[in-house]
């Protein structure tokens, strides 16, 4: 039942100690990413004012805008544009 909520949980907000530090949260965001499914990205940001963690799920693109050579360019890579004249 667990991971059925999960599954439809799409932002978390986690109120943070003020003697936090910003690497202890590695193992909370990375465990929120890993249970986001391929068609979703985590947008995180901290609010050091009010010691709050904000994770959200952001619905990806449906389409894909370049190819090279039939196969998706991520959106790391770099694309060489040719002109033709």
């Amino acid at each position: 039942m667990v991971d059925k909520i999960k599954d439809k949980i799409k932002g978390i907000s986690i109120e943070l100690d003020k003697s936090t530090k910003l690497n202890e949260l590695d193992e909370v965001i990375l465990d929120f990413e890993k249970n986001t499914d391929e068609k979703h990205e985590v947008d995180v940001s901290v609010d050091i004012q009010n010691a709050t963690l904000h994770m959200k799920r952001v619905k990806k693109p449906h389409i894909s805008l370049a190819t090279i050579d039939g196969k998706k360019v991520k959106k790391i890579k770099d694309i060489e544009v040719k002109v033709k004249k």
